[in-house]
């Protein structure tokens, strides 16, 4: 094999050019004029300049340098390192999607705001907003399956007709120029028949095509769409498979930047060309129209000591063969990578405190908890035991036995200071007699997955939250279960 075929198969990175130190859990990134970001506490920084507001949530900049900011009072204008505008919002500001000189704000009551650069708002007469997109015009999509669009005067000139009255639900919407990209998920009413996960375009109200994926579309921003499966399409076809859901696509002609998981991708119609390892999960992107500076955040979701950083790649950078020794990752951190060996792990040379730098001297005789351990070992293996017993009896069964998902039962918690708290959002009680379960996905209300363990511990912002628990089976086969979480 020749050096050049090998290094054409080797993963490519590109390096982290700055990072910006935050001090609690980052919600919102802008890269434009100025780097903003936003913080769950409030901190709002601005070039070099910062304010206090409370939690900031959403972040934009009109092409002329003014930044708008939504948080938990409502929407804030920022010229030249001082506020000139404020909107309030008694239920406050849950995001902004912005173009141009338009954004489109929701509110905590799920109400879409269309706003442009000189400060003019109009009310969107649509309920329980899911998904709003600018384009060349207003694209909002509803939680009961219902699609409109709008003049970028606020005026509604389209409904999308609604197929069938119960079982359906948009799962993303975007604009490609001049047409409008409908992602739906038909659901199976009758037992047996499967659910359809389809795609539509639509132009100036026309459908023009419409076309089976297989795959839930979760993300869409020009051609390219993201799978909540892992992977990323271009128009129909299918360029770049990933092992996380795409929740995050930012079109750029000819490639796209993807956010999945801990990862962020630079995808091309020839597959990934270069991904960024980050230490936390890759929520938020922001990148100015040279792609010289790419924006990158989202907190780590196990570990809730520290706030991650922000930091600022550029996407036009010659990626850079990934290797362990100087990978992407290692800009996040100072710690060393400490290698052991299996060896030194399983080996009897060497015990587990030597390896953790305890001193066995130092160590008091515990042979009285040793041997309440060893009880409780000895309980365990008589269950483990029990289990081995009906797993191998459901093989010899003729029927099998479909594993049946178990999301827990609702819950209810406080919030803390900063408008969060801690769920522990656990799947265990899944019945799965035959060890079918081949993958498992805890997902929001938006499809968005936060997680592919059956127990997990996530931060949850004040207010109520669906979260479904979805399992694959060996045969393919998807099932699920949802629980409700209020966090007040």
């Amino acid at each position: 094999m020749n050096d050049g075929f090998a290094v054409r198969f080797m993963a490519l990175t590109v390096p982290v050019t700055s990072r910006l130190q935050s001090t609690a859990r980052v919600t919102a990134v802008s890269s434009g004029s100025k780097v903003a970001f936003g913080q769950a506490d409030g901190r709002l920084v601005i070039g070099d300049d910062e304010f206090k507001l409370s939690s900031v949530t959403s972040i934009f900049e009109f092409p002329y340098g003014d930044i708008i900011v939504g948080d938990g009072d409502g929407l804030r204008t920022y010229r030249d390192g001082e506020e000139i505008l404020f909107q309030e919002h008694s239920t406050g500001i849950e995001s902004i999607t912005g173009l141009g000189n338009h954004v489109i704000a929701m509110d905590g009551m799920g109400r879409a705001h269309l706003l442009d650069s000189k400060g003019k708002t109009t009310l969107l007469d649509a309920s329980s907003v899911l998904f709003a997109k600018l384009g060349p015009k207003v694209a909002i999509a509803t939680e009961s399956g219902q699609v409109y669009t709008y003049s970028l005067g606020g005026l509604r000139d389209w409904e999308r007709p609604m197929r069938g009255d119960v079982g359906e639900r948009i799962t993303a919407i975007g604009w490609n120029e001049n047409k409008l990209i409908v992602a739906r998920e038909g659901h199976g009413l009758v037992p047996g028949e499967e659910e359809a996960l389809e795609i539509e375009h639509w132009n100036n109200g026309v459908l023009e095509k419409r076309f089976d994926v297989n795959k839930r579309v979760v993300a869409i921003d020009g051609p390219w769409m993201g799978l909540d499966m892992g992977g990323v399409m271009y128009g129909e076809e299918l360029v770049a498979e990933l092992h996380h859901p795409a929740q995050i696509v930012i079109d750029r002609g000819d490639n796209a930047l993807v956010g999945s998981w801990f990862h962020l991708h630079l995808i091309s119609k020839q597959g990934s060309q270069w991904a960024v390892e980050t230490k936390g999960m890759v929520e938020y992107i922001s990148s100015n129209s040279d792609g010289d500076v790419v924006m990158v955040s989202g907190s780590d979701q196990n570990d809730y000591t520290d706030p991650e950083p922000v930091v600022i790649i550029d996407s036009n950078a010659e990626p850079v063969v990934l290797t362990e020794e100087d990978t992407a990752i290692d800009d996040w951190g100072d710690a060393p990578v400490i290698e052991v060996s299996a060896e030194e792990i399983y080996g009897e040379e060497i015990s587990i405190e030597e390896l953790a730098g305890i001193s066995t001297s130092n160590v008091a005789d515990q042979s009285g908890l040793l041997d309440a351990l060893n009880d409780e070992i000895i309980k365990k293996e008589v269950v483990e035991e029990e289990d081995d017993l009906m797993f191998a009896l459901s093989l010899d069964a003729e029927e099998i036995i479909a594993p049946s998902p178990d999301a827990g039962g609702d819950q209810s918690l406080v919030a803390q200071d900063d408008g969060t708290a801690i769920v522990t959002l656990d799947g265990s009680g899944t019945r799965d007699p035959q060890d079918r379960v081949q993958s498992w996905s805890w997902v929001d209300e938006t499809g968005k997955e936060i997680a592919d363990s059956p127990t997990v511990r996530v931060r949850l912002n004040r207010g109520s939250h669906r979260l479904e628990l979805r399992i694959k089976d060996k045969d393919g086969r998807w099932s699920s279960d949802s629980i409700d979480v209020r966090v007040e």
